[in-house]
């Protein structure tokens, strides 16, 4: 596993995670909506206590001799940290990929607005020669089939 995170930036690329498939920008799309609920929805159960941890967490975090603080109003939550197993499908190439996505969710609390990226690692990385191989294979088979063809053309 290479583990080096890359931030998926086309929208219409295709994410499977289990049986369910996504295309990035709706699976930010549902991530943003369900942080949301979980993080700025009064009717929910569970929001007297999420108020009193955020509280706790975020309001004036003061450091050492308390004379600095932090307002962590803003905030960045990565997760899973090591990643969720899944499969990419990059159209540009047209393959799938297998290897892990995890979410990167921003925060900011007084405007109650969240930013969901999502980065993906794929479990083994296509060297530049692989590639170039390939193209160059590509490149030899579109050239048999032209000369195939001027056969067929000069009879």
């Amino acid at each position: 596993m290479s583990e080096l995170f890359v931030k998926l930036e086309q929208d219409d690329d295709i994410v499977m995670l289990g049986k369910d498939t996504f295309t990035v920008s709706r699976l930010k799309e549902l991530m943003t909506e369900n942080m949301k609920v979980r993080l700025f929805q009064q009717d929910l159960k569970y929001k007297q206590d999420y108020v009193i941890l955020a509280n706790s967490l975020c309001n004036k975090l003061k450091i050492t001799d308390k004379s600095i603080e932090l307002d962590l109003n803003e905030i960045r939550l990565v997760f899973p940290p090591k990643g969720i197993d899944c499969q990419l499908l990059k159209l540009q190439s047209g393959k799938w990929i297998s290897g892990k996505i995890k979410f990167q969710v921003d925060v900011n609390r007084d405007r109650q607005t969240v930013i969901t990226e999502l980065e993906f690692a794929p479990d083994e990385i296509t060297s530049n020669e692989t590639e170039e191989q390939q193209n160059a294979n590509s490149n030899e088979n579109l050239d048999e089939i032209r000369a195939k063809l001027n056969q067929i053309n000069a009879l």
